[in-house]
């Protein structure tokens, strides 16, 4: 594989001038490097500078040239680089361009045709066993041919597609590669060609045939099937049997004929020793032999050819770059080997192919569901004159580059594709800017939903623009020699309320003392931090779950560690902000306000109780999945959980996790529980006024909570510190009522 360097022969176009931080040695002829450390520099001492692009094209270091990265890939002049160097657009210039070692000729390709085609031994004219097994080893190796040369066909038509969609996105660099992308296509249409002389014409017009067969006539009560069971048994493994002969013959390219072997599969269970067994198989494959008769009956006589226009399944934009069997991955044997045979004129750029196939094939393009979206030519000028002509939209600076946020302009569609089509790893977190919503933290996919919906949207920064500084001392931080590599991950569960590090468990900061913990051998602890400190700004956590790409795969926004660090998988404790128990029964709570924890969100898979079962927390061993989020779970606050009544948690996981909480909810939080805590303590001492208690230590500290005014930002609405002063007076009341007498 050989990747793409930047040479002083490409056009640059609007990135010129784009500045790029470069290393060199001392001297004006000295190379430039993309990194501080790279192996090809000699000298002690390297220097720091900013060039703009094209100057430092002329000077770069080779290795450089060929691997390094001159900027980072989220930025406008970055995305240019990216999708020319290393796996980009100057690799594709470079590949299926022309025949290599790996390329068939033509002598070979017909030598393995005439194998693939040779008549069936007639009847009566059976060879020897060892001129049938070379047989089979000539016509296996022919097969490898054919496997061959279409993966061949199909690679190079992904590369010279992808080649298109790099193009559009940079118009100046057209006519540079306009003579490469001829001697691709060239190369493309060469290699479709052979694939059409390795598959049958006839094998693929049957196979139509077979879709357009009905069920044919099953012989349940034939006495050869007496062995398999009742005839109702019988009828189904028939059935069976039809259903994979007629399956495997309709998607292949070998002819009906050749999937005889399947007759085997109606005995297969049942010992060759039994009675029978040999009347049956030999029943079974004349059954399916009778099949291949009536449709070769059918298909007598010659055949109208008409003219069709289908176009190909779009490539996955997220589909990584080494998966080029990806391309066209979606259609089966038949609908690949009819394009090969049949294409007349293929548009790779647009995916579209122009097809004069047999009527039985083009009734089956018409009628049967399929990857392919096929027209006939009255359709397609139809659609043609409907389909309004979207402008391409080309990538260029001012979107996604480190400039002042006040000349950025708004991100459009083609940016974000422009985006997935170049960058493989790209931030899934943004930072943005609206003038409907302010400032948001928005996952990539729903930023493109957005955007499609005719959104303006500002990009401010991603994950990778946080200040590194800011970053890594944070990281030193959690780091520090202090923290032991043999102490535990997860900090153990404090009750008592009075102790410093209640309700820590809960917090932000234990949530990136976790990240940079779990992230030690797995992923770069500065990426996690990183990311987990962009995700603190989305709205709601759901919209970081299960995400898919564009062929069906599961793909993560965050890196896995990350969940650890937003969802605490603990239950806060309420009862300080339960209502307070009249009659004494059970363990009643305080009925403090619940001030900012009100709005604390909580994610669960039942909150109102509507379903069956029990409610879990995303994590909880019922559940069966991987951690993370997704539309499945029910978001609500810690107001809206005090108010159900239906609510029935897991006994394993409490039910729901909690998104960990600010330091002023952790501060509020640990108030709280040492005031129900202390009101505990008061009321017991209330209940039993006959027993000797020591209350000054206890007046002393509600004394102290009485005299201390709670933080502004504890509170959302004055009557809830209004609330919170009355209980503390109240408690301070209904406490001295009982040491003054006794005092006295």
């Amino acid at each position: 594989m050989t990747y793409g360097s930047l040479t002083a022969e490409v056009p640059l176009g609007p990135f010129e001038a784009s500045p790029i931080k470069v290393w060199s040695a001392p001297g004006k002829a000295a190379k430039l490097h993309a990194r501080e450390d790279c192996s090809r520099i000699r000298a002690g001492r390297v220097t720091l500078s900013e060039l703009p692009l094209r100057a430092v094209v002329e000077r770069m270091c080779p290795q450089c040239a060929r691997y390094g990265t001159w900027a980072r890939p989220g930025t406008g002049v970055g995305l240019f680089l990216g999708a020319l160097t290393g796996l980009g657009l100057l690799h594709e210039l470079g590949s299926y361009a022309e025949a290599d070692e790996d390329t068939y000729t033509d002598d070979e390709v017909k030598q393995a045709a005439l194998l693939l085609f040779k008549a069936p031994q007639a009847e009566g004219d059976e060879p020897d066993e060892e001129e049938e097994e070379e047989d089979w080893r000539a016509r296996r190796e022919a097969q490898q041919v054919r496997d061959s040369v279409v993966g061949q066909w199909r690679s190079a038509a992904a590369s010279l597609h992808r080649a298109h969609r790099l193009l559009a996105l940079f118009p100046w660099l057209k006519s540079w590669a306009d003579a490469g992308m001829r001697l691709k296509a060239d190369h493309v249409a060469a290699l479709q060609q052979q694939a059409g002389h390795l598959l049958s014409r006839e094998a693929l017009t049957a196979a139509a045939g077979v879709v357009a067969m009905g069920t044919p006539g099953l012989p349940a009560e034939d006495p050869a099937f007496a062995l398999l069971g009742t005839p109702t048994t019988v009828a189904e493994q028939l059935a069976s049997l039809w259903r994979r002969w007629s399956r495997q013959a309709a998607d292949s390219w070998e002819h009906p004929r050749e999937h005889g072997h399947l007759a085997y599969g109606l005995v297969r269970r049942i010992s060759s020793r039994r009675k029978g067994w040999d009347a049956a198989l030999e029943r079974a494959q004349e059954l399916v032999a009778a099949w291949t008769l009536a449709l070769q009956a059918g298909a007598a006589g010659e055949q109208d050819e008409r003219m069709l226009l289908v176009r190909l399944p779009e490539q996955g934009l997220d589909d990584p770059l080494s998966r080029e069997e990806a391309f066209l991955g979606r259609l089966s044997e038949w609908e690949l080997g009819v394009i090969a045979c049949w294409a007349t004129e293929a548009d790779w750029e647009g995916l579209t192919v122009t097809l004069r196939v047999p009527e039985p094939v083009a009734a089956r393009l018409l009628s049967q569901p399929s990857a392919l979206s096929c027209l006939t030519p009255k359709e397609t000028v139809t659609a043609h004159n409907a389909e309004p002509e979207e402008p391409v939209e080309t990538v260029g600076p001012g979107v996604f580059d480190d400039t002042p946020v006040s000349e950025r302009r708004p991100v459009t569609p083609g940016d974000l594709r422009a985006l997935r089509t170049i960058s493989r790893q790209v931030d899934q977190l943004y930072l943005v800017l609206s003038i409907e919503a302010g400032p948001e933290v928005l996952p990539l996919s729903v930023l493109e939903a957005r955007v499609a919906r005719g959104g303006q949207y500002v990009v401010v920064a991603a994950a990778g623009d946080l200040p590194d500084k800011l970053v890594r001392a944070r990281r030193q931080e959690l780091t520090a020699d202090s923290v032991a590599d043999d102490d535990p991950v997860w900090m153990p569960r404090i009750h008592q309320p009075a102790h410093p590090d209640f309700g820590h468990r809960m917090g932000t900061a234990e949530g990136e003392r976790l990240v940079v913990r779990l992230a030690r051998g797995r992923s770069h602890a500065d990426a996690a931090l990183r990311c987990l400190l962009l995700a603190r700004g989305v709205a709601d956590l759901r919209d970081l779950g299960e995400q898919y790409d564009a062929s069906g795969e599961q793909c993560d926004l965050v890196p896995f560690p990350v969940w650890d660090g937003l969802l605490a998988m603990e239950q806060l404790d309420l009862q300080p902000f339960a209502p307070v128990r009249e009659d004494g029964a059970g363990r009643g709570g305080s009925g403090l306000p619940l001030g900012v924890l009100a709005s604390a969100q909580l994610y669960t898979t039942d909150a109102a109780g509507q379903f069956e079962g029990r409610a879990h927390s995303p994590g909880c061993q019922h559940q069966a999945r991987d951690r993370g989020l997704s539309r499945y779970y029910d978001l609500v606050t810690v107001k809206q959980m005090l108010g159900t009544e239906r609510f029935d948690p897991c006994s394993k996981c409490g039910g729901y996790a909690t998104r960990r909480l600010s330091t002023t909810q952790v501060a509020y939080y640990r108030a709280a529980h040492q005031m129900h805590d202390l009101a505990q303590q008061v009321r017991w001492v209330l209940g039993h006024p006959n027993l000797e208690t020591d209350t000054a230590a206890l007046l002393a500290e509600l004394k102290e909570w009485d005299a201390a005014a709670p933080p502004d930002t504890w509170f959302d609405a004055d009557n809830e510190e209004r609330q919170w002063n009355r209980f503390i007076r109240r408690l301070l009341q209904q406490l001295e009522a009982v040491a003054h007498p006794r005092e006295s």
